[in-house]
């Protein structure tokens, strides 16, 4: 026989009040600076829980403790308020929020076993940092071994100790790092999306730029199509139709990603250029939250935060999931506290229009061993504005971004990514000394660490089994404890099993993408992989 459904769980949802309200919420799971009492949007509410509008954002697993009437609330009734505990269960994309914010699933804590839950999700951010720091203490007693035995193989050993010092620093000093301050600045901005061939994501994007928490009248949108073959210019227009102060800037023919990123530039009048990616999606204060950087007139360029939309499709998209948050948490944190971020990524950053205007014309013209250069637009921009002016990381504005899902092409992205770091960091070379000392050494220790590290990979895994020996079970050891330390950073933020994939990840560039560096090398005059 099958077992009979509790009345609770299914008579209930049906015949209990249904509400809406605003309430006093608070996010009771992520305690930052800005943790606080926000007016959290009841939008309906039942006996085991309800759907909800927040203007932060949240994720699945996340708590909010919402401030409810005794009235409203199913089980108790009478007068007063009474604090509800309640777990996120899911972001709702089949609605939008009354108030333009976010919309989430979520489900009352009516029992001891959900109380327990609570106290959990509490305790494991903890428990994570514990770990941390326990694996943090292995490595350097691993190291010692380096220094114990240095004179056997010193050129191994001394990149051992010199990359561990280098990565574990990353993390030190991400730990000190904390996002500018939300102010009552709010400059006259230009948003502007450069797309070909992006017909299922550009309306959302465009929309979701239309919904964001800025004045209208202080904000203008430009979207350029850089010689689409497919609908997305039908889209552009669908777009103008629901916002007509869109601008449409239309190429014929394909002219590539720095032509359209300049042209809106030109068309721009708001003070701040916001460049976002055509398949990324930025949250409501986002464009908030860029601006606050530049309270500071020393601040040509601010990054944002980018997180995988499409985290959960495979096991690719799942390890750029944690590789993504380690390289904006970690890394972009460790260089905005010497306002030196070496890339603004192109899913979301912000420059100053009067310092950008003042070389693009150069940037436009930019070329490489004689080539056009045609790709790593982005970095190439951050660093002719990282020449003169301060460039930071703001963690708190984020999108979403959809990241490859096939393997060929995500390599040949990482392909791109590799000749873009290849090109301008022999151009950052020149001028990065100048900075701070400790941001120079750090710089281009990140310049050598990656050209030498296939050599050490062969070294230690490679050449002893084609010997007959067996391979460095130290160098194995170390890279396990560092990919785990990776995750493990994830799993603090969002305490969920993708974190594991961030040490598949690390064994997977180890064993494949590393070897990408010496083909970006040897092939980084061709163009033909450009961004467009």
């Amino acid at each position: 026989m099958k077992a009979s459904v509790p009345k609770t769980s299914r008579d209930d949802r049906r015949s209990s009040t249904r509400w809406s309200m605003n309430a006093l919420g608070r996010i009771s799971s992520r305690p930052t600076k800005r943790r606080g009492d926000h007016i959290i949007k009841v939008l309906d509410c039942s006996r085991g829980g309800a759907k909800i509008e927040t203007m932060r954002p949240l994720s699945p697993g996340d708590w909010v403790t919402l401030q409810i009437p005794k009235s409203r609330h199913a089980l108790l009734g009478g007068r007063g308020f009474v604090r509800v505990r309640a777990q996120v269960l899911h972001q709702s994309y089949d609605r939008q929020g009354e108030l333009g914010g976010f919309v989430y699933g979520v489900r009352f804590a009516r029992d001891r076993q959900a109380l327990v839950r609570y106290a959990f999700s509490r305790i494991l951010p903890w428990g994570a940092l514990v770990l941390i720091l326990g694996i943090a203490v292995q490595i350097g007693f691993l190291k010692s071994e380096n220094i114990k035995f240095f004179w056997y193989h010193p050129f191994v050993n001394a990149y051992g100790l010199l990359v561990s010092t280098y990565i574990l620093s990353r993390f030190i000093l991400a730990a000190f790092y904390r996002p500018p301050e939300i102010s009552s600045y709010e400059p006259s901005v230009t948003v502007i999306v450069v797309c070909k061939n992006e017909e299922p994501s550009i309306y959302k994007t465009l929309q979701g730029i239309y919904r964001a928490d800025y004045p209208p009248e202080k904000m203008q949108v430009i979207s350029v199509n850089d010689g689409s073959t497919d609908g997305t210019l039908a889209e552009m227009h669908r777009a103008q139709g629901d916002f007509p102060n869109l601008d449409v800037i239309h190429f014929e023919k394909n002219r590539g990603k720095r032509h359209g990123m300049a042209a809106g530039a030109r068309k721009a009048t708001g003070e701040i250029l916001i460049y976002v990616d055509s398949d990324s999606f930025i949250q409501p204060d986002a464009i908030r939250e860029l601006v606050a950087g530049f309270v500071d007139p020393e601040v040509g360029g601010v990054c944002g935060h980018a997180n995988v939309e499409n985290a959960r499709a495979n096991l690719l998209t799942k390890m750029q999931e944690v590789r993504y948050y380690v390289a904006f948490r970690v890394v972009k944190a460790a260089e905005s506290l010497f306002s030196a971020v070496t890339c603004c990524s192109g899913c979301l950053a912000a420059y100053r229009r009067d310092y950008l205007m003042a070389f693009l014309d150069e940037w436009l013209a930019q070329s490489f061993l004689g080539r056009e250069a045609t790709f790593g637009d982005d970095r190439s921009l951050t660093n002719k504005m990282l020449r003169r002016w301060k460039v930071i990381y703001n963690s708190r504005a984020i999108c979403t971004t959809i990241v490859p899902e096939d393997w060929r092409v995500f390599f040949r992205q990482q392909l791109r990514w590799k000749k873009s770091w290849i090109r301008e960091s022999m151009l950052a070379m020149q001028f990065m000394w100048k900075r701070n000392p400790l941001v120079a050494f750090f710089f281009y220790f990140g310049v050598i660490f990656p050209l030498i590290s296939p050599l050490v990979v062969a070294n230690a895994l490679v050449i002893p089994v084609l010997k007959g020996h067996l391979f460095s079970v130290q160098y194995v050891l170390g890279t396990t404890l560092m990919a785990t330390l990776f995750g493990l950073v994830y799993f603090a933020r969002y305490r969920n099993r993708i974190w594991i994939y961030g040490i598949a990840f690390s064994f997977f560039y180890m064993f494949v993408l590393v070897w990408q560096t010496y083909y970006a090398l040897l092939t980084v005059r061709k163009n033909h992989w450009g961004t467009r």
